[in-house]
This record gives structure tokens, C-alpha cells and sequence, in this order.
């Protein structure tokens, strides 16, 4: 059995959580975004973001471990979304390293971070979604999050279109 931890991360975990995200990001995004973007991407630019993020940021990272090894993490912080009041938080990214997919790893950090808003008081929870990513649209509906109908247009190398899901979160633990 597998020793699992999750917790929030500091600044101390700067560069395991810049390596899970360089390797997450391109095998999530492999097929959707273009090649020569995602090979853009450098460890050192990552690392620089989330040191940001742990820095100066009111967003939150919580870091899963298993075994001693970091193999995902899920950026939350306040709704950034016009239309939804401060009840709700949004979950910015969910990641997980490929080779751990698939193993109730992801839904375990989602149940974690979910727990975690709402003692803070949040109730409502929404993320944004690529269309494309199927595989992630799959992941938020096995765990109650439903679209809500909005989309929005971003450019990661072309045009891509983001769909928001929402979930109301109850203290019934998803894991």
C-alpha cells in the first residue's frame, strides 16, 4: 500500500512541483496544443512560476506525494470570474504525472483540496476546462463537476476554447 501525503506546499517544494507541472502539462496538452509550444516550456520558466505563485500569490498549491515522491498538485484561490460572487473558489490546475493516472490519485488531491475550501468557507467551486481535453472533462463529471455553459477563448500556441464547470461542494468527502 502506498504511503500517500497531501499538504499545502511551500517554497521548499519549488522544484518538484515545477517538474510535475513541465511533465503534466505537455502529456496533458500532447495532441491539443501545438508541439512547438509545449517544447517551449522550460523547467526553469516553470520554476520561476511557481515561486511566484508561493511567494506572492493568494493562490494556494497543494502538493500529493506518494511514497516520498511528488506526483501531482492542484492550484486553488479566489473565483477570478466576474460573474460568481465570493462563496466561490476556483481550482486554477489539477496535475498529475502520467504514469499515476488512472489510480484514484487525482480524485484523492480533488477530494483533499475540496475539504480543504470548505473550511475556509467556500461552498461553490468552478475550473476551467480546454473542449478539447476530453480525458479532464471525464475526470470533473466522474466527480460531480457540471458544465455550467460558459466558454472562453485563449491562445496556447493557436485558439483554443475553455469550458467552466462548477460544483456546489457539501462536507460528503468525494474520497
Amino acid at each position: 500500500m502506498s504511503e500517500i501525503e497531501i499538504r499545502w506546499a511551500c517554497i521548499n517544494d519549488c522544484h518538484d512541483l515545477s517538474i510535475v507541472h513541465l511533465e503534466s502539462y505537455r502529456a496533458a496538452y500532447r495532441g491539443i496544443m501545438p508541439d512547438d509550444f509545449l517544447n517551449k516550456m522550460t523547467l526553469e520558466d516553470r520554476s520561476l512560476h511557481v515561486q511566484n505563485l508561493l511567494k506572492t500569490s493568494a493562490k494556494r498549491i497543494a502538493i500529493l506525494r506518494v511514497d516520498g515522491a511528488t506526483i501531482g498538485y492542484a492550484e486553488v484561490g479566489k473565483c477570478e470570474d466576474k460573474d460568481l460572487d465570493e462563496t466561490w473558489v476556483e481550482i486554477f490546475a489539477i496535475y498529475l504525472l502520467k504514469e499515476y493516472s488512472g489510480r484514484g490519485f487525482g480524485s484523492h488531491l480533488m477530494g483533499w483540496v475540496l475539504d480543504k475550501v470548505l473550511e475556509l468557507g467556500h461552498s461553490r467551486a468552478s475550473l476551467w476546462v480546454l473542449k478539447e481535453n476530453t480525458d479532464a472533462i471525464k475526470f470533473y463529471e466522474k466527480l460531480d463537476f457540471k458544465s455550467d455553459g460558459t466558454e472562453r477563448v485563449i491562445k496556447r500556441g493557436k485558439t483554443l476554447v475553455q469550458m467552466r464547470f462548477q460544483k456546489l461542494i457539501s462536507n460528503n468527502s468525494i474520497y
